[in-house]
């Protein structure tokens, strides 16, 4: 897959998350914390929300970075892009194994980009080396 393409895919996901995010941050929170009532609710909405744009502020980090043709800077663009969505990856299943979050679609997301993006710097790695 072309970095431009796998890009593009990274940013049309996250803008569907952030989105979903920004427009129901109530349904989001409680999707994710069915246990949250009271104050804890509504801070949980309010971290939603923070996070919300904080996704978007990548989307256009993303956004603007695909326009970039050089295989070296891509190829660390996309070592960038797997080490951190296998962070989030990681982080959400475990929090999904320990009864503290119960939403499946992040980890659905963050795992397909994190394949995605590893199986990318892989490929741009080996065509650096060869030539």
């Amino acid at each position: 897959m072309h970095p431009k393409t796998f890009l593009t895919i990274t940013c049309f996901v996250s803008l569907f998350f952030s989105s979903v995010m920004f427009i129901a941050p109530k349904f989001v929170t409680r999707e994710q914390f069915p246990n949250a009532e009271g104050q804890g609710f509504e801070d949980l909405v309010t971290l939603s929300d923070v996070i919300a744009s904080l996704i978007l502020a990548l989307v256009l980090v993303t956004y603007n970075l695909h326009k970039n043709e050089e295989l070296p800077f891509q190829s660390h663009v996309m070592k960038g892009y797997s080490l951190a969505f296998r962070i989030v990856f990681l982080t959400t299943v475990v929090l999904h194994s320990l009864g503290k979050d119960s939403s499946l679609p992040p980890i659905v997301g963050t795992g397909i980009i994190a394949l995605l993006s590893l199986i990318r710097w892989r490929d741009l790695r080996s065509t650096i080396a060869a030539g």
